[in-house]
């Protein structure tokens, strides 16, 4: 039975997580390996319940009239906070010519990569390895991100890059007003003024996880809430990602042409508990790398958010304070991720750890 060598050591500061595996890495460095009661469970996986496996997400076709569709996206957010959708509209074009460019970018060198993102603050790429957050154990994958904001020169996009980038986040942010619409609309708020709310702020990040030696030990990412109103995913064939439900992990199947919507916690905050954000991790595998593009849409940093008064009564009280998004996505970056931990912030009651 192969034993950790000792010769592999635990990097203060990896640039580049594919750089390494690439290298012939065959051990988790320290730095990844998760505590042994944070590792991978199996037994928890999809296990049967009552004598049949659970039953995969809701597959909602964008093709329906709007009451039905409404209706689909509300029973799909008050049940699961998850849901696919089909029959979108998405040019494959766009898709196509994006994972290209993101493809590529990431077989660069990493000398290269950093280069192209390190173009002052004006720059709106940015690109690390593992968290945000310092001292934590690190999660097993690449990450290029993009962040447009009013001072943000689009000119600094690499050339391979600008083009299907900005095409696809033009045409994401399209879908994405319908989606959130939908959602406001299923719950009787009037649509155009929260979903414009609730996609004010529009970040983007691409994803990269390198195979790993030893994929019980730790994460492509771990276990979350999203900090915003609602994530739209793109995620190749490679399964990986996984969500919490009655607590067990449920494998979501990669499906051709599908985008994945999950509820994040500034929709669980405005709904007072109504529609609940989704945790959600990523798996490792030992055969074969896997990508994804992750939208995610929110309010301004300067908006507040708070529960609807039509969400609380005398039988449901308020459960979370009035908090500006700027001071919620501070704190929720200023630490490791931790299930839903961050709805603590806001929160007027003690939450589960």
């Amino acid at each position: 039975m192969a034993t950790r060598s000792p010769a592999v050591p635990a990097p203060i500061k990896i640039r580049s997580l594919k750089e390494l595996v690439d290298s012939g890495l065959q051990y988790v460095p320290e730095t990844y390996i998760r505590p042994p009661h944070e590792r991978v469970d199996t037994t928890s996986l999809s296990v049967p319940v009552n004598g049949s496996f659970p039953e995969k997400l809701p597959i909602i076709s964008l093709r329906q009239s709007g009451n039905q569709l409404r209706q689909q996206i509300g029973l799909a957010c008050k049940e699961w906070g998850i849901f696919q959708v089909i029959d979108h509209g998405f040019p494959t074009i766009l898709k196509t010519e994006l994972w290209e460019a993101i493809s590529h970018f990431f077989s660069l060198p990493t000398d290269v990569k950093i280069e192209l993102v390190s173009q002052g603050p004006s720059s709106p790429l940015f690109f690390f390895s593992g968290l945000y957050a310092q001292d934590t154990v690190s999660d097993w994958k690449d990450t290029l991100g993009f962040r447009p904001n009013r001072s943000t020169n689009l000119n600094l996009l690499p050339s391979f890059l600008r083009e299907p980038l900005l095409k696809f986040e033009w045409k994401m942010g399209i879908l994405a007003q319908k989606l959130i619409e939908m959602v406001f609309s299923s719950l009787r708020l009037d649509e155009n003024i929260f979903s414009e709310i609730h996609t004010r702020r529009r970040t983007m990040t691409f994803n990269y996880y390198p195979v790993c030696p030893e994929p019980n030990l730790t994460y492509g990412l771990s276990s979350h809430s999203d900090i915003g109103s609602i994530t739209i995913l793109m995620q190749d064939a490679v399964k990986g990602l996984q969500v919490k439900r009655e607590e067990r992990w449920i494998d979501v199947e990669p499906m051709k042409d599908a985008f994945i919507v999950l509820i994040g916690d500034q929709i669980e905050i405005l709904t007072n508990g109504h529609y609940e954000s989704v945790e959600h991790r990523v798996t490792t595998n030992k055969t074969v790398p896997r990508m994804s593009v992750a939208c995610f849409f929110a309010p301004s940093e300067e908006d507040v958010v708070r529960p609807l008064k039509e969400f609380v009564d005398a039988e449901h009280p308020s459960l979370y304070k009035e908090t500006k998004f700027c001071d919620y996505l501070r704190n929720g970056l200023s630490k490791p991720l931790s299930g839903k931990t961050n709805l603590k912030f806001s929160s007027l009651k003690l939450l589960p750890a």
